[in-house]
């Protein structure tokens, strides 16, 4: 069954129990193995819904793949040995060249408070690619059947989350047809204040695909964008190899 647009940044949820053999000397799931499962849970949700894309191109002899571009990951709590868990990894957002996804390892049972514990929170950046060509993530999720069409005199996505400035609109179109001032998400109470107003501005109108309109669409990947943004923001890292030779440096040498 081919997803639609109500499904777009919904959740697939993965179920795993940590073995024994993925277990470090503190007898709790070692932070190496997160990655695999990661593998595994983005690989069934990007599948999910770009499959009809990669069928029209496979078809048009113009195959696309799907190029791992980083992760990062946050660690909350351990994972006990044989404790099951689930991966809960959802599309985040996107912008002209990355897709970002989010996932979650948390317990399965729900605590006193109602709400489940996690274990780690991690997020990924992928590339489309065909070829050496970089396809535009809203070519492909166009094309998969996820996003309706640009309204006429619709702002063009700029590549502002790959870059330093966060994507911010003047003005925000909500499904009535009026114009909100969208506000600024710094993280914190600011993004709630966001989606605070995301909410009281885009009333509810319709189910499903009705519902995913291209405005509400776009306010959700905006407000991912201002999560994703900090991720970019690790990008200069690069600039920070030494090789030892440095003034004022000691070199340490080489442990092998």
């Amino acid at each position: 069954m081919l997803p639609r647009r109500a499904d777009l940044f919904s959740p697939i949820a993965t179920t795993s129990r940590s073995p024994l053999y993925e277990c470090d000397l503190n007898l709790h799931k070692s932070n190496s193995t997160y990655f695999s499962d990661l593998d595994i849970a983005r690989t069934h949700l990007v599948c999910h819904l770009i499959k009809k894309s990669l069928s029209i191109r496979r078809k048009n002899k113009k195959p696309l793949y799907v190029a791992l571009a980083g992760v990062s990951a946050l660690f909350r709590r351990e994972i006990k040995p044989f404790e099951k868990y689930e991966v809960v990894t959802r599309l985040l957002c996107w912008d002209t060249k990355w897709v970002f996804v989010v996932s979650h390892f948390v317990a399965l049972r729900k605590g006193p408070d109602g709400k489940r514990k996690i274990f780690a929170t991690c997020i990924s950046k992928y590339v489309f690619k065909q070829g050496r060509i970089t396809v535009p993530p809203e070519e492909v999720l166009r094309e998969s059947g996820l996003l309706p069409e640009r309204p006429a005199g619709a702002k063009e996505l700029t590549p502002a989350v790959s870059g330093t400035a966060s994507p911010r609109d003047d003005e925000l179109v909500d499904i009535s047809g009026k114009a909100i001032a969208a506000a600024e998400a710094v993280g914190g109470s600011d993004g709630d204040t966001l989606m605070k107003d995301l909410d009281s501005s885009l009333t509810r109108k319709g189910e499903g695909d009705e519902y995913w309109t291209w405005e509400r669409i776009e306010a959700e990947r905006k407000r991912g964008c201002e999560v994703a943004k900090y991720m970019i923001g690790l990008d200069p890292l690069d600039n920070e190899l030494r090789d030892g030779t440095e003034e004022g440096l000691v070199h340490i040498g080489s442990w092998y």
